[in-house]
């Protein structure tokens, strides 16, 4: 899903240079055309959905998604889009949700 021409069970994270960069690529791309982070957040699919070997490389666990808010800074978001992007933009839409 990050990367084109990926090949289930024959493409690997390393070999299509899947990383954490990727995963930037495209929230950024979003904040692009929707014009601020107020439309992203963090669907990791870390439920099992998907192994290791679907996984960008650089993420070995669930602490791995740590790294997000220095890679979204060094793109150029401030700490708010980041709050936004790790848990704000959730929390908004679950209280209105549940409202």
């Amino acid at each position: 899903m990050l990367v084109p021409n990926w090949i289930r069970r024959e493409s690997t994270p390393q070999g299509m240079d899947c990383n954490l960069e990727k995963v930037i690529d495209h929230m950024d791309h979003i904040c692009q055309l929707a014009g601020n982070s107020l439309h992203i957040g963090i669907g990791s699919d870390l439920d099992g959905a998907f192994g290791k070997e679907q996984s960008p490389y650089d993420i070995e666990t669930i602490a791995d998604l740590q790294n997000l808010p220095g890679l979204l800074a060094k793109r150029g978001y401030n700490n708010a889009d980041v709050e936004n992007v790790m848990h704000g933009n959730w929390l908004r839409f679950l209280r209105k949700a549940w409202a």
